[in-house]
């Protein structure tokens, strides 16, 4: 189970290529969570969560709302312009949150996505949307799967093992 304390007010999540910090605004409201992202003066990125609620499980569920819907927006950019330079068409788009899987790709075009992705560097985001693509036109991981990875992200490996090396880090959120 995740560390509900990770989403405690002041906390900051790393978002993409950067971060961004969470702040608990108080009201009366009991029964709901309004969550907006705004950006301070000095341009620091901040995720407000706007409740009377109390219990760090309310503000974990909403801030997790948010960070999905957040990252089906990136992921639907995204698929469209690596499908469009891979010349691959997609079916569906589904975030999801997956215990061992990044991303996965059916026959019929289907594509899921772990919303963590979006807390990650977006170039691995890019390897794993790309690698996801590529089972458009390779259904397996052969030689030929690479090659169609490699033509979009030369530097594919290096993303992957980056991938490899600090996937652990994300699980806690």
């Amino acid at each position: 189970m995740s560390d509900c304390s990770l989403y405690d007010d002041g906390k900051e999540l790393p978002l993409g290529d950067g971060k961004i910090r969470l702040c608990r605004i108080k009201t009366r409201d009991k029964e709901h969570i309004r969550v907006y992202r705004k950006q301070s003066q000095s341009k620091e990125q901040i995720l407000c969560m706007v409740s009377g609620m109390e219990g760090g499980e309310f503000y974990r569920a909403a801030a997790i709302r948010w960070l999905r819907e957040y990252a089906r927006a990136e992921f639907e950019k995204k698929v469209r312009f690596y499908a469009d330079k891979m010349q691959v068409s997609v079916n569906r788009i589904a975030v999801k949150e997956q215990k061992t899987r990044w991303g996965s790709c059916s026959m019929k075009g289907n594509l899921n996505f772990n919303w963590k992705l979006a807390l990650m560097p977006e170039r691995i985001m890019d390897y794993v949307v790309v690698h996801e693509l590529a089972h458009r036109k390779q259904m397996n991981h052969s030689a030929a799967f690479w090659k169609e990875v490699a033509l979009v992200l030369p530097d594919y490996r290096e993303r992957k093992q980056w991938l490899s090396e600090h996937e652990k880090e994300f699980a806690e959120y």
